[in-house]
């Protein structure tokens, strides 16, 4: 039996708000605000009597814009919340938010969160040591360990400035808006230096590489001799991977710093088991509080169900587009005959169904005629009941206003649907993963009844992208650090199939072992990647792409599927790996090497370790590429980083020294 899914998190409230601000009255360019926090009763509880262990961590956006919440009162619990004051004070200069602070810091903005760091769950130092040992995880190179369990993080020797000037309209899109980190992405761009010095009385904004998996580490922000670190103070597990986090330092003294450092403690995370929100109905906060392992329903119930609700499949087509409505997803599950509403037409004198027709529409010239579409009867659904919607077909454009009209009047709370296309087959469009996205965006579950994979998978997203998750392997999928594997649909030779299995038995001892592989799902290196990762006990992904020349394979546990005319959009689902493996590849390998390199460029996706694995004769097989990449860099074409980060090998064990100094890792 499957050992039980394990998610990590810091023990913590949702960020708080902003209730009132006003002008500081100790007469400095700073503000004075309120902050309201929603406290759970398990939150407040552990928090008994051990005020002083419950820390603020402002929000990371706030503090890459050289923007410090500093507490400056005890915490009130009152009435299942929190209240904290603060001082908001603006700490690096050449970012100009000093101009409009009052103007940025509003109403209902979020500020940060309260973490209770209690004492029993903090590492000594010889736990730290031991758990470094293991791998469990990464410290930037050059730490020290003290005898209070407390470590120093090394900073890179990079400078973090804007590649413009912030207008108030960027940073409240930065500090306000769903997507505003990555507008902050684009326009923060690091500059190399030989030594970071902060003037006194000013900040700066830098960073470390530090791999957190199933621990939290909390910053000291108490102004020292190094400096005093602003008040993002918490890395979280999971979320803290790789070599862009940030740390914002400021000097309060009347003398510069050179080379700022910081020091943090080590808690251990909170584990909880996988949470049964996924399928026992779409009520997410009250499922979201119980602890048990998810129950999803059975690929043979749920297709049983289908075949005897839906109209008889002869009368299915694209056009012909039913829906069924189901109040309560656990009785398939238990095979229990559900209450439902159909599109079916109700015996005379009968009881009206919520929906009495199907559409006979062709979606894209219907225009004006939307109401034709089953999709119009869910207007008559009662309000907040969010009950589940089950589709023959993924939703069209006018299905999809339908039902995110319904979603925002909570009566659809998830969405369950059997053909990805009817043209397609399993593979979706640009407009497709658009809609998963808006689902996600709205608080709507989404399940695929997957008959090619005789499962039920849900929709999950990790960052900004989804990925269809078999039943089981969710927190597994959030938890994983990935990594991308690129290559031909041709096999590799035996040599390079062993060199490739050395490499991954390496990178899942470097990481602790929570270690995933993403390939395009063929054949060839990308189904010998497979083969060796599920030898390893790794977990699988796959972007399968629509193409005649490579099928696709099934054992990926997480996986989405791209129509031909999607096929560069599917390069941005990559993004969600950390480091970039390239075995001996062709065409469509050299297409995907230009993508991922010029991503790091433009810094769409984090600057990593990639690898080119895999000799030709007695010489790497990519070694021309290294000669090329070299005369960019000569002719100014390509930034020095490129050769920096690259390592052309067909010698596995090179692969943990080179990860260690791209990453900067002890």
């Amino acid at each position: 039996m499957t050992a039980p899914a394990i998610r990590y998190q810091t023990p913590e409230t949702p960020d708080g708000i902003v209730r009132k601000v006003e002008s500081s009255r100790s007469g400095e360019a700073a503000l004075d605000a309120v902050i309201e926090f929603r406290v759970s009763a398990d939150f407040k509880s552990r928090c008994e009597g051990r005020a002083e262990h419950v820390a603020f961590a402002a929000r990371s956006r706030i503090a890459r814009l050289g923007i410090d919440v500093e507490p400056t009162s005890r915490i009130q619990f009152e009435n299942g919340k929190a209240y904290l004051t603060a001082r908001i004070s603006a700490n690096v200069q050449d970012y100009g938010i000093e101009r409009f602070l009052d103007s940025l810091i509003i109403r209902d903005l979020r500020l940060g969160r309260l973490v209770l760091c209690a004492p029993e769950n903090q590492l000594s130092s010889d736990e730290i040591y031991a758990e470094l040992e293991r791998n469990e995880f990464q410290l930037p190179s050059g730490y020290s360990i003290g005898a209070d369990g407390s470590f120093t993080i090394q900073t890179h020797k990079l400078l973090y400035q804007l590649s413009k000037k912030l207008s108030l309209e960027d940073a409240l899109a930065i500090l306000t808006q769903e997507g505003g980190k990555s507008i902050l992405n684009r326009l923060q761009i690091p500059r190399s230096v030989d030594n970071l010095v902060i003037p006194a009385g000013q900040g700066l904004i830098t960073s470390c590489s530090m791999f957190l998996h199933k621990h939290y580490a909390v910053i000291n922000p108490v102004a020292g001799a190094h400096g005093k670190h602003l008040h993002a103070i918490v890395l979280d597990p999971v979320a803290t991977r790789g070599t862009r986090v940030f740390l914002e330092i400021s000097n309060s003294s009347t003398r510069q710093i050179v080379n700022p450092f910081v020091t943090a403690k080590m808690y251990t995370a909170d584990e909880k088991l996988g949470s049964t929100r996924l399928f026992a109905a779409p009520k997410l906060d009250e499922l979201a509080s119980q602890q048990r392992e998810p129950s999803a329903p059975s690929y043979e119930a749920l297709a049983a169900y289908y075949e005897t609700n839906m109209p008889p499949s002869a009368e299915r087509s694209y056009q012909h587009r039913p829906l069924l409505v189901v109040e309560d997803l656990n009785a398939i599950i238990e095979q229990r005959l559900p209450s439902i509403v159909s599109t079916r037409p109700e015996p005379r004198g009968g009881k009206r169904a919520l929906a009495s027709f199907r559409s006979t529409l062709d979606y894209s010239v219907a225009g004006t005629d939307a109401d034709q579409f089953a999709t119009r009867a869910l207007t008559q659904a009662p309000e907040g009941k969010q009950q589940w919607l089950l589709l023959e077909y993924f939703p069209n454009l006018i299905e999809h206003i339908s039902i995110c009209n319904a979603i925002l009047h909570k009566r659809i709370g998830g969405i369950i649907f059997r053909r990805a296309s009817f043209e397609h087959g399993q593979f979706f469009s640009g407009h497709d993963h658009t809609r998963l996205a808006d689902y996600e965006a709205l608080g709507a579950k989404v399940l695929w009844l997957h008959d090619d994979r005789r499962h039920v998978a849900s929709h999950a997203f990790r960052g900004l992208r989804g990925y269809f998750v078999e039943p089981g392997s969710e927190q597994r999928f959030r938890n994983s650090l990935v990594v991308a594997v690129y290559g031909s649909a041709a096999k590799l030779n035996q040599e390079h199939a062993d060199g490739l299995r050395e490499l991954l038995v390496q990178i899942k001892e470097l990481f602790g072992g929570a270690v995933a592989i993403l390939t395009g799902g063929g054949p060839g290196a990308m189904q010998q990647g497979t083969d060796i990762a599920l030898e390893q006990g790794l977990l699988v992904g796959a972007n399968y792409i629509e193409t005649i020349d490579q099928g696709t394979n099934k054992a990926a546990h997480f996986y989405q599927c791209f129509q031909d005319r999607n096929r560069h959009n599917r390069q941005r689902w990559f993004d969600i790996a950390s480091f970039t493996v390239f075995c001996v590849g062709g065409l469509g390998t050299l297409e995907e090497v230009g993508l991922t390199l010029t991503d790091m460029k433009l810094g769409m996706v984090e600057r990593g370790p990639v690898v080119f694995f895999g000799k030709y004769k007695d010489d790497a097989y990519w070694s021309y590429m290294k000669q090329l990449f070299e005369r960019m860099v000569a002719a100014e074409r390509a930034p020095q980083w490129v050769m920096d980060n690259i390592l052309f090998t067909g010698d596995a064990t090179r692969l943990t020294p080179f990860y260690k100094r791209v990453l900067g890792l002890g």
